[in-house]
């Protein structure tokens, strides 16, 4: 046989066994039964006023699959795809079953096509038939099941390209679907970076709200402990459908959460950030010095961010740290500073956490106040470490709470005040000493800075908002010719609220019309405008001052700029914040990494042998935080050191017979490479011999024996000594409700009013490092002589106009004014009026 034939019939062999191995039928094509199509993961119930009832949060959402072969060859097992991917496999038992059904378990959401797949054999002689698709929709809050929302942006909104690593942030409020009709599809979104929503409320006791809306809040938080956060409005946030953006009755998500689910999908880098807090709702924060308490809140917050997967971090809207808030019997200067340093720690640290959980990326900023009474007792050099962005809320300096009028936005002083004045130097118009500088943008920015805020977090506020006053007439004004030298009288009608005004409605009502003055204080880089025939003056910021302020942000190398509130804009406030940020200013270099300051502790003298310990814990980073620590001996003999990665480590010092000095070193590491060093010497001595014996200073204390109201009291401990000339430092026990300012070894503090001589003690403790002395001395501050017919002299009038922090006394009780009044009779409006009740009057 020759080679040819004999792979002839090798070929024709293969063949043959080929065609007798058994073909399996393909399967009749399976149906998938009649099912639900759409499924949550979160569940929202559309009837629930109670957060508690309103969402049941699943890792997955369940969606049953039932299928029918109603003719053709059996199948031996059966798949369920999604979008083309297998999602379950399983066998047919016995292989003749017509019918099958199964549970899938879908953790993510979108929408897909489900088609069952009906196999038989294996291998390369498998053969399948498939059903026709089914549509299903898996909802899920980040909105992955969503189209882009379908937007309604006025046309006035231009469109721009944000620079790079560059802030455009803007308000939305939950409540703006409401008598503004501005739900999220008319955010012109294309134009921002952030979206701050307004806002996300603390459960507990929240009395500012006792004029509002108290009750809504109540109804959400029942069930709840305190301190956890909850939606206030769920109509407006999750159960009101916007036609106009695809939501029906049935959409698992409805609201401004489910319009912003949407918007996220058409805009997948833009940042929103739920704000929790706000002027009425700051009430919870000041009970945060107890971690308890924090801890609830904490844990609460990364709830809600697991719930709602929309937003991308958290923005703390504490108004203020140290008081001064809507509610004027909250704050503790001395403690709230450092609590918010801590807050912003512990949140960092949550949000870190989540961010392993997810691999997604958490900003955590701040809306803060720039007033220098705002900003004092803030502990901004231990908070910002944490935190992406200080959004510095440089607007609402003037208002119509009172009838001082002046620039509510600036950017700088106005022209209608002193040097003294704009730097918080000299006395005010009655003869007090100035506490701090005029509120302006400049000046708190500035102020913010020397508290440790970096240029590259801070963000500038814009208003797209005016405030204003009624009949501020020329007859009131020192300059006819300036009406911010005018005086106000009462609030002007606002778009929502007395004195408070919208932007466009500044422009369709003010801007042009006929006998209506504009000005602009070219200093303060400010505008206003006022209607002579009524009095009307209203302050604001327009695109000049908003390109003002965006130019003031690129020299500075700021983060960039945020307005209050996108409702009110016409696009003009919009427009301008980019235009004012675009430029041909280059982008700000990448900030320059502070060195750590290391801090070994104060030099330790022993005198026996034993453990010492290594102090480095007050070591410090500004703009970052320090990663690592490393001690070692740098001199005296050798010994063994425990510890020696920590902040605190311990030496083991031996008895020596001659004094000996051990001297270690602490170098310490920033997050970004940079290290410090400090020493600290300890001084060993032979035991039974202690050497010269550190002598404990003596405290001094002065003070003038009387004051009348009104006067500035000087306490000095500048007589305070110490036998070794060690350097002193003070530390100031001050009576409660004296507003003091301590200054080393003095303080001063303006005498206040009263009704019955009162007797302020002061007291001083002096320390040397180690040792201390207390010291204690007294002023008596005499009482206000009373006014004919035994009336104090404050005696309240009907028909008199009373502003902030004025004081009156009315049937036997003195009464400090809230805001501005007249003919409101102390004591009849209740706790939360106009009136604050101080106490007994004496004077009857």
């Amino acid at each position: 046989m020759n080679k040819r034939t004999f792979l002839r019939g090798l070929i024709a062999a293969t063949l043959a066994g080929a065609a007798s191995a058994p073909v399996m039928a393909a399967p009749g094509a399976p149906i998938i039964s009649w099912m639900e199509t759409n499924f949550s993961i979160i569940e929202v119930n559309d009837a629930a006023s109670a957060y508690k009832d309103l969402v049941v949060v699943k890792p997955y959402a369940e969606v049953p699959v039932t299928w029918d072969r109603w003719s053709g060859e059996p199948a031996d097992s059966y798949r369920v795809l999604l979008n083309g991917e297998v999602f379950h496999e399983a066998a047919i038992t016995p292989a003749a079953t017509q019918k099958e059904s199964t549970i899938l378990q879908v953790a993510k959401g979108g929408q897909y096509d489900m088609v069952v797949e009906l196999c038989s054999g294996t291998g390369a002689a498998q053969t399948c038939t498939q059903s026709a698709p089914k549509q299903i929709v898996v909802a899920d809050t980040d909105g992955s099941h969503l189209d882009p929302l379908p937007m309604n942006v006025d046309p006035n909104n231009k469109d721009y390209v944000t620079p790079a690593n560059t802030v455009v942030g803007a308000y939305f409020v939950e409540w703006g679907v409401y008598g503004r009709k501005f739900p999220v599809d008319k955010i012109p979104a294309q134009n921002l970076t952030h979206i701050i929503y307004g806002f996300v409320p603390i459960c507990g006791n929240n009395p500012s709200l006792a004029d509002g809306p108290l009750a809504a809040l109540n109804r959400a938080c029942a069930g709840l402990d305190d301190f956890e956060v909850v939606i206030h409005d769920p109509w407006a946030a999750v159960q009101m459908p916007h036609p106009q953006s695809g939501q029906s009755h049935s959409s698992s998500y409805k609201g401004t959460y489910g319009q912003i689910m949407a918007l996220k999908q058409r805009y997948p880098d833009l940042k929103i950030l739920p704000s929790i807090g706000g002027w009425t709702l700051s009430d919870p924060f000041y009970e945060f010095g107890d971690k308890a308490k924090r801890d609830k809140f904490v844990a609460s917050v990364k709830r809600f961010l697991q719930t709602w997967k929309f937003y991308d971090g958290v923005d703390i809207d504490w108004e203020y740290p140290g008081g001064s808030g809507a509610n004027p019997n909250l704050g503790d200067p001395a403690k709230d500073g450092d609590t918010y340093a801590v807050l912003m720690q512990e949140l960092r640290a949550m949000l870190d956490d989540l961010s392993a959980e997810t691999g997604r990326t958490y900003e955590l900023t701040s809306a803060v106040g720039v007033g220098y009474d705002k900003i004092e007792d803030v502990n901004y050099v231990d908070a910002v470490p944490y935190m992406d962005y200080i959004f510095a809320m440089t607007y609402d300096y003037y208002g119509g709470w009172n009838n001082v009028v002046g620039h509510q936005a600036a950017l700088d002083c106005g022209s209608h005040m002193t040097a003294d004045e704009c730097a918080g130097k000299g006395v005010d118009a009655e003869g007090k000493p100035r506490k701090g500088p005029a509120y302006t943008t400049k000046n708190g920015v500035d102020l913010l800075l020397a508290k440790g805020v970096p240029p590259e977090k801070m963000v500038i506020g814009a208003a797209m908002y005016g405030r204003g006053w009624t009949g501020v007439t020329e007859a009131s004004m020192s300059d006819p010719t300036n009406p911010m030298t005018g005086v106000g009288n009462g609030k002007i009608k606002g778009s929502w609220e007395a004195g408070v005004i919208d932007y466009k409605d500044i422009v369709k009502d003010y801007i042009n019309k006929a006998g209506v003055v504009e000005g602009y204080d070219v200093q303060a880089d400010a505008p206003w405008v006022w209607d002579p025939s009524n009095g009307d003056l209203i302050t604001y910021d327009n695109k000049r001052s908003v390109m003002a302020k965006g130019a003031y942000v690129r020299q500075n190398n700021f983060a960039g700029l945020f307005a209050w509130e996108i409702d009110a804009d016409n696009g003009d406030i919009l427009n301008a914040m980019q235009e004012s940020l675009a430029g041909d200013v280059p982008p700000p270099p990448p900030p320059v990494n502070k060195a750590p300051v290391a801090n070994a502790g104060a030099d330790v003298t022993v005198n026996a042998a034993g453990a010492v310990t290594l102090d480095g814990s007050a070591s410090k980073d500004v703009d970052g935080q320090i990663v690592s620590y490393n001690w070692v001996q740098t001199s005296g003999p050798s010994v063994s050191l425990t510890n020696a990665n920590a902040a605190s480590a311990s030496a083991n010092i031996p008895s020596v017979t001659v004094e000996t000095k051990f001297v270690f070193s602490l170098t310490v590491t920033d997050n970004k490479g940079a290290t410090a060093v400090d020493t600290v010497v300890v001084t060993a001595k032979p035991e039974g011999n202690t050497g010269p014996t550190n002598t404990a200073p003596v405290a001094a204390i002065t003070v003038q024996a009387t004051a009348n109201a009104g006067d500035v009291v000087v306490v000095d401990a500048s007589g305070s000594s110490d036998a070794d000339n060690d350097t002193l430092t003070y530390t100031w026990d001050i009576p409660a409700g004296v507003q003091a300012t301590p200054n080393g070894s003095s303080l001063v503090f303006t005498a206040g009013s009263y009704t019955v001589d009162t007797t302020l003690t002061f007291s001083v403790t002096v320390s040397d490092g180690e040792l201390s002395d207390t010291a204690s001395a007294s002023v008596v501050v005499l009482k206000e002589e009373q006014g004919p017919g035994g009336e104090c002299p404050n005696a309240y009038q009907p028909g008199v106009v009373y502003t902030s922090g004025d004081v009156v006394s009315h049937k036997g009780k003195e009464y400090s004014a809230k805001w501005w009044t007249t003919n409101e009779e102390p004591g009849t409006t209740g706790q939360w009026g106009v009136w604050k009740e101080l106490g007994a009057a004496n004077c009857q």
